[in-house]
């Protein structure tokens, strides 16, 4: 299989197993089948008095990817409604692990992370100096493992 279509498929899977997860969970969830910026699904709670939208990120093997472009400083709010959710569907995690974090939260830690980084390079990236990639690795989500009452709807 083309690598691309790998990618689309572990996207779609993480989607769905988050739908399904908070379905199951009391929610109301759906995805969406075309392209929504930024928001891969949205859910409420069941008398939809809340509803939140959620951008999935999934991975198989290594970190999560996402671009510096999704990262800016900000700061906290105390009534955040957009979140990302994280899905680990590595080997052997049956159901996979599920990091929910709040939006403004993950948008800073990009930022922040990406600074520090060309800070150790005197602002230069290592390899591809106009990348935009950004990697996520799990120890950074550590805190946020299966915080699901975070999203308000359950």
């Amino acid at each position: 299989m083309i690598k691309g279509g790998r990618n689309q498929q572990t996207a779609r899977a993480g989607e769905y197993y988050v739908a399904a997860e908070l379905n199951r969970r009391g929610a109301y969830a759906v995805t969406f089948a075309g392209n929504m910026p930024k928001t891969d699904i949205l859910a409420s709670d069941a008398n939809q008095n809340r509803t939140v939208s959620i951008q999935v990120k999934s991975r198989r093997t290594g970190t999560w990817q996402c671009s510096i472009k999704d990262g800016e400083k900000c700061a906290e709010k105390s009534n955040e409604s957009a979140f990302w959710i994280f899905v680990d569907l590595s080997k052997g995690k049956n159901p996979p692990d599920y990091y929910i974090v709040p939006d403004w939260w993950i948008r800073n830690n990009i930022y922040e992370m990406h600074n520090a980084y060309l800070k150790k390079r005197f602002g230069k990236r290592a390899v591809t100096l106009d990348s935009p990639h950004h990697a996520i690795d799990h120890r950074r989500l550590v805190q946020w493992k299966d915080g699901w009452n975070i999203l308000g709807i359950l």
